[in-house]
């Protein structure tokens, strides 16, 4: 038990520590920082709830702790699992002469694209560049504190950069990952065609699932790179979001 006490004070003190970096590099409103800070919370709880038993000699009986071991055994596994398929997953790069380029939204501060997105797009543009022919879908709606679609931004973006109008389609409608790509899949005639789906490198392994759970089955995935501060909290909330869909049966 001392040993568990140290850890947990110690990972407390650097969740808290991290809640702090993230708010001051993007903001209080920042995406699933909240998490840090009841991590760090909760941790030091425990760190206190464990002194006080180790100090008043209290100890749990044994039908409840062994059970509460399992559990958190069991929990540490599953995420160590996934966060496997993330990362294993998360370098990809597609052939060449796609038919289609789909791009997935990302945040918008006003009319302005966020790091996450204008990566997605540098990558989606020397696709485009290498790949003429190629069509580019730019999928998502407009959601909290965006003045305009994420798919209109991601437009004017791809136009300033030399990527032709005509080869362009706006999917302006979806609100997240799943309907990105069903709203997408719409505007596709044949769902067999040859499919290049473009994400940050933590959400391309859901999003390549969960396209081809709906039957985009000749579909690759070129990966974009995370901020380098923020991908301990990317790659730990989508862990999250992986084992939500795979529950819901997304993918």
């Amino acid at each position: 038990m001392g040993m568990i006490n140290v850890i947990a004070l110690i990972m407390g003190v650097m969740c808290l520590l991290y809640y702090i970096i993230i708010i001051n590099y993007v903001g209080v409103d920042s995406s699933f920082a909240l998490f840090w800070l009841f991590t760090g919370i909760g941790l030091i709880l425990v760190f206190v709830i464990i002194s006080l038993c180790n100090r008043y000699e209290i100890r749990l009986p044994s039908y409840l702790s062994i059970p509460f071991l399992i559990i958190v055994i069991l929990g540490i596994g599953i995420f160590v699992w996934i966060e496997g398929m993330i990362i294993t997953n998360s370098k990809q790069v597609a052939d060449a002469k796609a038919d289609y380029l789909i791009v997935l939204g990302a945040q918008v501060k006003g009319t302005k694209i966020s790091k996450a997105l204008k990566r997605r797009l540098d990558v989606s543009i020397r696709y485009l560049k290498d790949n003429v022919k190629t069509i580019v879908i730019v999928a998502g709606g407009r959601g909290k504190y965006e003045d305009i679609t994420e798919a209109q931004a991601m437009r004017e973006y791809l136009l300033v950069n030399g990527v032709g109008e005509a080869r362009i389609i706006l999917e302006d409608k979806s609100r997240n990952t799943i309907e990105n790509i069903r709203n997408s899949r719409a505007l596709i005639r044949d769902t067999s065609t040859r499919i290049v789906l473009v994400t940050s490198d933590f959400h391309i392994f859901r999003a390549l699932s969960i396209a081809k759970k709906q039957g985009l089955s000749n579909t690759q995935g070129i990966s974009s790179p995370s901020d380098p501060i923020l991908f301990i909290n990317y790659y730990v909330r989508e862990a999250l979001g992986v084992l939500k869909d795979k529950w819901k049966g997304n993918m």
